[in-house]
């Protein structure tokens, strides 16, 4: 039995706790988070504290606070024998190197509380201050079902900097399209078949060769028109540098 305590009962947290409690290899000795109001709806299922020094011996402290807070929450903690590992996608493992067990736990998808997510469908990246402690994370893993990646701290900024282009960057440009609609009287909903078609093509394919548009093909004519219908400066600003990278990068 893995006894687990969880630091921080943001996204990644309430996420993990709801999963994590459900598996009968795993235990959930205690939740932290520093408002103890957001968490007193869990006093019924498990011990909660906004005190640090209250979490319980655990063989695994998940911190999942954001990432200004990981090395203060560590430097605070008592972990003893434990491993004390960190959610995060961009803070290096070694900001966890007072402890004698360190690592990271780093699932790689957009969480929200009030939506459970499936973990067998979320890669987790895992790394550890030495071989052992992986194995015992990738361990953890396999019990959550997910997918488990040896990712370094150097290749996790990497793909968090890639996250961020791939779902931050994409749902931000969706938002402009979803304006562009609404304000011309259009159902958003007619770009969903394109999108989906979009996604699966690139499950399949490497994003490049899949490229369409006025941009791959130098329309400059249809590119023209799209940046004087484009009122927003901002909008119009993106769509040029979005175009001009396209055809960049067609040219290599």
């Amino acid at each position: 039995m893995i006894k687990i305590s969880i630091i921080g009962a943001g996204n990644v947290g309430i996420n993990m706790f709801q999963t994590l409690r459900k598996k009968k290899d795993v235990k959930i000795v205690s939740m932290f988070n520093r408002s103890i109001e957001k968490i007193l709806g869990y006093r019924n299922k498990i011990f909660i504290t906004n005190d640090i020094n209250e979490i319980k011996i655990s063989d695994i402290y998940i911190i999942s606070t954001n990432d200004s807070s990981i090395e203060k929450i560590s430097n605070k903690l008592k972990g003893g024998d434990g491993i004390v590992v960190h959610t995060s996608g961009s803070t290096e493992m070694k900001i966890l190197c007072i402890h004698k067990n360190f690592g990271v736990f780093y699932p790689l998808q957009t969480l929200t509380k009030d939506k459970l997510s499936d973990f067998k469908n979320i890669p987790i990246c895992i790394e550890a201050n030495n071989d052992i402690n992986t194995k015992k994370l990738k361990k953890l893993g396999k019990i959550i079902g997910s997918k488990c990646y040896h990712v370094d701290s150097k290749q996790r900024l990497a793909l968090h900097v890639a996250a961020v282009f791939a779902c931050n960057f994409t749902n931000y440009l969706f938002s402009i399209a979803y304006d562009i609609c609404t304000n011309n009287k259009i159902p958003f909903e007619t770009l969903f078949p394109l999108i989906r078609e979009t996604l699966e093509k690139i499950e399949q394919n490497n994003p490049y060769k899949i490229q369409t548009g006025p941009a791959i093909r130098k329309d400059l004519i249809t590119i023209k028109k799209h940046l004087n219908f484009i009122k927003s400066k901002n909008s119009k600003k993106i769509y040029s540098i979005l175009t001009e990278g396209i055809i960049a990068n067609n040219g290599k």
